[in-house]
């Protein structure tokens, strides 16, 4: 499922994320991401924390044309070039006794 927001998004979204696309035409709140799996998220705004296991990621040409296409389909103007790209860093797909307690 993809999801276009047309303003802010609040603390923890895209939590657990296993697929689709989230575009953020405004703001993120804390946590944005938080263990995420294979959603891939792009916002235009601030990200005021990332949660665990999401980073930034280089936007390439690919990610570039894709975002234009969510965004024309949601009927938005918006600039592809002035967000960024967060997804996971595949840390926690595999319990190691690390993770243990």
């Amino acid at each position: 499922m993809d999801i276009v927001v047309g303003g802010d998004v609040g603390h923890m979204s895209a939590f657990m994320g296993q697929a689709g696309r989230l575009v953020v035409c405004g703001d993120a709140g804390d946590a944005l991401g938080d263990s995420l799996y294979e959603a891939r998220i792009y916002v235009q705004g601030r990200v005021r924390s990332l949660g665990a296991d999401c980073v930034e990621k280089e936007m390439g040409p690919e990610h570039l044309a894709e975002l234009a296409m969510l965004l024309k389909a949601a009927g938005r103007d918006d600039d592809p070039a002035g967000f960024r790209r967060y997804g996971s860093a595949r840390r926690l797909y595999h319990f190691t006794t690390g993770n243990s307690y």
